[in-house]
């Protein structure tokens, strides 16, 4: 008998973590693959931004991380009394949360955990093969080799992927020749506001607080960014760097850990070969200005999850899952360009480059100016392209349900959501729940929509428009049959 829908995913980062946890609650045998046998403490990742945050919130898993976190409702710009003021935006979270990745990391492992994946630590990867029926892993762990067999792999194994390189996936960019000095450390003179930065002549150092009572400290010091990154980086060294540019010594102590990094901007030619897909830093991979190799990560994994179950429940074709490419793809490719723009700005010390930072610092201060770069930012922008009603593609806020609730909370059982057309989708089942707004989605959106799983939207249109039977056809797959 042939073996179970399953889906192996590589990697117990983020953006495996997520992926896992979407197939496994929704039923999907799913085992993940560790190499680490442990998890470190050093992690680059600090921030999750507000739609990544309403993205697990639809499932009921963001509060995890709000409890871990610390939220940033006015992070700095560098100038001393600059800010972003994510309460301009409208979501349910107008924050940047500050939290180490090793928090986050703990609070998705957990959810994994209680959807139903199985975790196997200490498990390297090291050969594949597929076939039209499957994929075959060869690994090795505690127990020696063995062969791992399943309908999909997933590549989650970030930058330096094995899976990826096993597909024979190019990652073409490049390595920036700056190195970075960044470090999680307790401060004996912390500055005020805690979330704070400063850019001048000599470079830029940003703080931001934990809820521990550490902070997290990165320093661009344009006197040290050429030396090595392996070259260990000392507390005192850092401290010299704060110094010198925050006109201050915040007297750094204590450090959880301190590094120099050197970035790089990569992205895959390819995120899907066969039945091998990849995700997350093992596709792309840029420097971590605004945090966005997490966000973009996470956000892969919502896309391509309810695809992957799709296919695998048998009401979609295999095309679905080349979507997943198709859509993630250019949102990455715009990614690394505004984030090599971000680090080119914070880096440069020209005066062009001053001049620039003078004339972008007081712009943000201007209230339309800070809001439509907080909502790109935060991720509230992103659309995936879709012909049709101009709404097709767009994120769906988050809005209260008549008779109390709210939008969100449908999507907790992974399925479709359509709104405004009550009746309507009574043949589909448990596949798309159906929804009446309390109030209107935005601006310009008609009456009738029908949202993914991922909370984006799948079609649009007028209410009693014929239409919404041929959208749930083309989105839901067939009506489910009558038991």
């Amino acid at each position: 008998m042939r073996q179970s829908p399953r889906v192996l995913v590589v990697g117990a980062g983020p953006t495996g973590l997520v992926l896992a946890a979407e197939l496994a609650e929704a039923g999907v045998p799913c085992r993940v693959l560790e190499k680490r046998a442990a998890r470190g403490e050093l992690s680059r990742a600090f921030t999750v931004e507000p739609r990544t945050l309403e993205l697990l919130d639809m499932r009921g898993r963001a509060g995890a991380l709000v409890d871990r976190g610390l939220p940033c409702r006015r992070p700095p710009v560098g100038d001393e009394g600059g800010y972003l003021d994510y309460g301009l935006l409208d979501t349910p979270f107008p924050f940047s949360l500050t939290i180490p990745q090793f928090h986050t990391e703990q609070a998705l492992l957990a959810s994994a955990r209680a959807a139903g994946a199985e975790i196997a630590t200490g498990v390297e990867v090291v050969g594949l093969d597929q076939d039209g029926d499957g994929v075959r892993l060869r690994v090795r762990g505690p127990e020696g080799e063995r062969v791992e067999r399943a309908d999909y792999v997933v590549g989650c194994d970030g930058v330096n992927s094995t899976v990826r390189e096993l597909a024979g996936v190019e990652f073409d960019g490049w390595n920036y020749d700056e190195s970075v000095m960044m470090a999680d450390a307790r401060l004996g003179n912390p500055p005020a506001p805690p979330a704070f930065a400063r850019i001048t002549r000599r470079g830029m150092v940003a703080v931001f607080p934990f809820r521990d009572g550490t902070f997290r400290i990165i320093a661009f010091d344009h006197e040290k960014m050429r030396l090595p990154a392996d070259l260990p980086l000392e507390l005192e060294d850092l401290r010299e760097s704060c110094t010198s540019i925050l006109g201050v010594d915040v007297r750094p102590h204590d450090p959880v850990w301190l590094s120099r990094f050197r970035s790089s901007q990569r992205h895959a030619k390819r995120y899907r070969v066969g039945r091998v897909l990849l995700a997350g830093d093992a596709a792309h991979t840029h420097i971590p200005s605004g945090g966005q190799g997490l966000q973009t990560g996470i956000q892969d994994a919502f896309n391509l999850g309810w695809k992957l179950r799709a296919v695998l429940d048998g009401w979609a074709g295999g095309a679905l899952l080349d979507s997943y490419e198709a859509e993630r793809y250019p949102i990455a490719a715009e990614t690394l360009r505004k984030t090599d723009l971000s680090f080119r700005f914070e880096t440069s010390n020209g005066p062009v480059a001053r001049a620039v930072r003078a004339v972008v610092s007081r712009a943000v201060r201007i209230k339309p100016v800070q809001r439509v770069n907080l909502e790109h930012l935060s991720g509230l922008t992103l659309r995936y392209p879709r012909a049709g009603h101009p709404w097709t593609g767009r994120r769906v806020p988050d809005r209260p349900l008549v008779g109390g609730g709210r939008l969100f909370e449908l999507f907790r059982d992974g399925g479709f959501v359509l709104i405004g057309a009550p009746g309507a989708a009574g043949a589909w089942g448990a596949r798309v729940r159906e929804a009446r707004l309390a109030e209107p989605i935005g601006r310009g959106c008609p009456p009738v929509v029908l949202a993914r799983p991922d909370g984006y939207v799948a079609w649009a249109g007028k209410a009693g428009d014929p239409g919404v039977g041929e959208a749930l056809r083309q989105w839901c797959g067939q009506p489910a049959p009558v038991a």
